[in-house]
């Protein structure tokens, strides 16, 4: 009898097993449910203290499952069931593009808890929803190009587009650094060779803090940044005019990144320290970045049209499909 508890034990810890929904004579088990949707379903019940919460849940992963069924059922109508040697095939396929045989594949689905039988329904599964989409779908479908343009309008409307910033530096080496010695500890001559060396060095990162210092009045005071930089810097970027590319948020390394990205379009940096010498930054233009060709991005947008289109006909089928059916639901709406 249909509302009787099923003898078969459930394999969800904490759920007794019984019958969910019956699908033109297909019963769907609560352990199904549970099987499929188990983690969804906890996560929709620690949402708050209402029971009826994880009914909810219930019932919306059911959904799915009768989905799943009346496409089987009719999979099987049309004589196009998945047998086990497109199932087979299939499975070697995925060990083959892994790298490995059968029975490594069949370990490593078991070392991740996914017992091997659970992983080949759920593949099956999968088939018969390729062969589904393929069979009773695509005749349904059409996309055309003016679908296309519009969906490129939209992507371009709604996209957040990374902003780039035409980056200029001014790089001067770091300056020598003192010994680190115990001077008393020296013997005279040498201790006369490291002071020496330790004045050196001083003296030079006073020079380098003078001369960035100087750099910084120029350019506040108007100054062009290019010729500052064909005459200051000690790399690369003076004979390029000061410039040292065009980059999108995170292309620079985490040193400069941050400082470049904080700059507006006339704008220098505060001295960034590095463990090659100190840079600092000036942002010549700062924009969106263009959005790609219609041409570059059709491939993309004709799949993202299509599955959008695959999702909104299944829906329409399933309703269709579900309305024709005999389908009882045997968990109880929570309201």
């Amino acid at each position: 009898m249909i509302g009787l508890l099923l003898l078969a034990a459930s394999s969800i810890a904490g759920v007794v097993d019984r019958i969910a929904a019956v699908v033109n004579g297909d019963v769907i088990t609560l352990t199904e449910v549970y099987e499929l949707g188990g983690e969804f379903i906890e996560q929709r019940a620690a949402e708050g203290v209402d029971p009826s919460l994880r009914r909810e849940g219930e019932l919306e992963v059911l959904d799915s499952l009768i989905l799943r069924r009346l496409i089987s059922q009719e999979i099987t109508r049309l004589g196009l069931d998945v047998t086990e040697v497109e199932l087979n095939r299939s499975i070697d396929d995925i060990a083959q593009r892994n790298g490995m045989a059968r029975d490594q594949l069949e370990l490593e689905i078991e070392r991740t808890g996914l017992p091997w039988a659970e992983y080949r329904a759920e593949l099956k599964e999968n088939l018969r929803q390729m062969k589904f989409n393929q069979a009773v779908m695509q005749p349904r479908i059409t996309v055309n190009e003016d679908e296309l343009k519009d969906a490129f309008r939209r992507l371009i409307t709604a996209a957040e587009l990374p902003e780039v910033v035409e980056l200029g530096a001014i790089f001067l080496a770091a300056p020598p650094l003192p010994p680190e010695v115990d001077l008393a500890t020296l013997a005279p001559d040498i201790r006369a060779e490291a002071q020496r060396m330790i004045r050196e060095a001083e003296t030079a990162a006073v020079q380098q803090a003078e001369k960035l210092a100087a750099i910084q009045e120029r350019i506040a005071a108007g100054e062009d940044f290019a010729e500052i930089a064909a005459l200051a810097d000690e790399g690369p970027y003076g004979a390029q005019g000061g410039k040292m590319g065009t980059y999108r948020q995170g292309e620079l390394v985490e040193t400069l990144d941050a400082p470049a990205f904080a700059l507006q379009a006339g704008e220098l940096s505060a001295p960034v320290v590095t463990g090659q010498g100190t840079f600092l930054l000036y942002v010549f233009d700062r924009y969106p970045e263009e959005p790609p060709p219609f041409d570059e991005v059709r491939d993309r947008l004709f799949e993202q049209v299509y599955s959008e289109r695959i999702e909104s006909e299944t829906e329409i089928w399933y309703q269709q499909s579900r309305r024709k059916s005999a389908v009882l639901i045997k968990l109880e709406d929570p309201g």
